[in-house]
């Protein structure tokens, strides 16, 4: 990151946002970052940057973290002390998307107005996209194999259909930056696996940089480049993984294969010691 856009790390902690630079190599750095609730230190010492198009998971003993890692990104919260960088495009409409663990979609809006909300704030209709809005949700939701259930409400999708149209509806606004919060773990594996392949031929098709927070190693292990583990509290990195099974990737079948379980176990074997 070009020293023009670094300041001074305060002792307060700081999250910064700024314009995506020419020959920038990370979305998000975090440096030495530490934070807490009161007395109680959630992180210490946070390193660890992500690169354009990346898709990076987060795992770790419960309690360690991982979803304030992304309240940091989201500027839900700030650290005290260290610094997040958020190297994106100010001209964006959605620099951030997040989706959550919990159902979010609005249950008065059709699953094709819920996937065009993004639509409805102001400083999207600003921007004055030439984008065809009608024809970007039914591509989305034909994505999600949910073509068919344009019209409905959420009242009148399965578990499985209301995650795939939550996801639709977080990748709408074309972000830069996607943020998945065990978004998966009410849905039965069968119903999950499936969803895994449509969710990672869609972030490889957008290009999309994203960080999934999941307890699921085979969730993991199927759907990102790169597995960061977490210790316990107070957080900090204490492995890295990377997952190299090929761009065209067959979840269904992944599972099976030797090298799958071979990285599941040092994987596990790297999380186990933090338990």
């Amino acid at each position: 990151m070009p020293d023009a856009q670094r300041s001074a790390r305060s002792t307060a902690g700081d999250t910064t946002r700024v314009a995506a630079a020419g020959g920038a190599t990370e979305v998000i750095t975090f440096e030495d970052v530490s934070f807490g609730y009161d007395r109680t230190n959630v992180l210490e010492g946070v390193d660890f940057g992500i690169a354009p198009g990346e898709t990076v998971g987060i795992i770790g003993p419960s309690g360690s973290g991982k979803s304030t890692l992304l309240r940091l990104i989201a500027g839900f919260d700030e650290p005290r002390s260290g610094r997040v960088t958020c190297n994106t495009d100010d001209s964006a409409n959605c620099p951030i998307s997040m989706m959550f663990q919990t159902d979010t979609t609005l249950p008065w809006l059709r699953a094709e107005q819920n996937v065009l909300l993004f639509s409805r704030f102001r400083k999207w209709r600003r921007s004055r996209r030439t984008l065809d809005l009608k024809q970007h949700a039914r591509d989305l939701l034909a994505m999600v194999h949910l073509e068919d259930a344009a019209k409905r409400y959420p009242y009148q999708l399965s578990g499985g259909m209301k995650r795939r149209l939550a996801f639709a509806t977080a990748v709408a606004p074309q972000p830069q930056l996607l943020l998945l919060d065990e978004p998966f773990s009410s849905v039965d594996e069968p119903t999950r696996i499936k969803i895994h392949q449509d969710v990672y031929n869609i972030v490889k098709e957008l290009n999309l940089t994203t960080i999934l927070v999941t307890h699921d190693l085979a969730e993991a292990l199927s759907l990102c480049d790169r597995i960061l583990i977490l210790s316990n509290r107070p957080a900090s990195v204490v492995a890295e993984h990377h997952i190299d099974f090929g761009p065209d990737r067959q979840l269904v079948h992944l599972r099976d294969q030797p090298e799958f379980m071979k990285l599941y176990g040092a994987v596990w074997s790297d999380l186990s010691e933090q338990l």
